[in-house]
C-alpha cells in the first residue's frame, strides 16, 4: 500500500496575486497623483506578469504594488491635514 496522496491545489492556483489595478487607479485620482501612478504602474506590471505565467514574478510585483498603493494613501492623508491646516492659519474660516 502507497501513502501517497494526489497532488493538492497550490494556494498561487487557488488564489493568484491580486494587481491591484482599481485601488490604483481610485489611489492616483483621489490621493495623491505622482505615487498612484508607480502603483498603477506595478499593478500594469503585475497584471502582465500573471498574464504571462510568471507567477512568481506577479507575487512580487503585487507586494510592491500594494505598497506604493499604502503610500500613496499616506502621502495623500498627510497632505489633507497640512492644507487644512495652512488654509486654518491663513484665517480662512474667521469671521
Amino acid at each position: 500500500m502507497s501513502d501517497a496522496s494526489p497532488p493538492a491545489e497550490s494556494s498561487v492556483d487557488a488564489h493568484p496575486p491580486r494587481a491591484y489595478l482599481g485601488w490604483g487607479l481610485a489611489t492616483t485620482v483621489l490621493c495623491f497623483v505622482p505615487t498612484g501612478l508607480v502603483a498603477l504602474l506595478y499593478g500594469f506590471r503585475t497584471n502582465r506578469a500573471l498574464m504571462d505565467g510568471r507567477v512568481e514574478d506577479a507575487i512580487s510585483l503585487s507586494v510592491v504594488t500594494r505598497r506604493w498603493l499604502y503610500a500613496t494613501v499616506a502621502l495623500g492623508v498627510l497632505l489633507d491635514i497640512v492644507l487644512a491646516a495652512v488654509i486654518v492659519m491663513m484665517g480662512a474660516f474667521s469671521p
